[in-house]
């Protein structure tokens, strides 16, 4: 009866915090990239408990399509990251958003529309910084001295 209780009380202050709020505010494909920033971030932490409560479809594995990699932003600046369609395909670099300024509005009305205190909204973009891990338009050799050097590599 105690362990009830007290599973009860864990699933009600989880379904209280901004991750949990935010994935059930949205739908479709938005869905599906909050659960890999949450997956990203939370990994080491066993996210297999919060998916469970954040994905009504989860029973032992995400529902597909999905999500396979955190993003990147390749050469033009897009938001791209590996996707998992329904017959277990996986796509390299779809894009996700055009650009930062599409992801950054998505994000950013997200949390307006759930209406995070100041907090939460800290860490939930902290959360979706922390998911883009890698930046290919930037030349790791480049060096603003050398009139013949480019930004971009191609």
């Amino acid at each position: 009866m105690l362990a009830t209780e007290l599973e009860k009380k864990l699933a009600f202050d989880l379904r209280a915090s901004w991750q949990v709020r935010v994935v059930e505010a949205t739908n479709g494909p938005m869905r599906k990239v909050l659960l890999s920033v949450i997956a990203h971030t939370y990994e080491a932490a066993g996210v297999d408990a919060i998916l469970t409560l954040l994905d009504p479809s989860f029973d032992g594995r995400l529902s597909l399509p999905g999500l396979s990699t955190a993003a990147k932003i390749n050469k033009t600046g897009a938001i791209v990251a590996d996707v998992i369609d329904r017959s277990g395909l996986i796509h390299k670099d779809e894009v996700i958003f055009i650009n930062e300024t599409q992801m950054r509005d998505a994000f950013r009305g997200l949390a307006d529309r759930v209406k995070l205190n100041d907090a939460d909204r800290t860490e939930f973009f902290k959360v979706v910084q922390r998911w883009v891990v890698a930046d290919r338009r930037l030349d790791p050799n480049f060096d603003p001295r050398d009139p013949d050097a480019k930004r971009l590599v191609h």
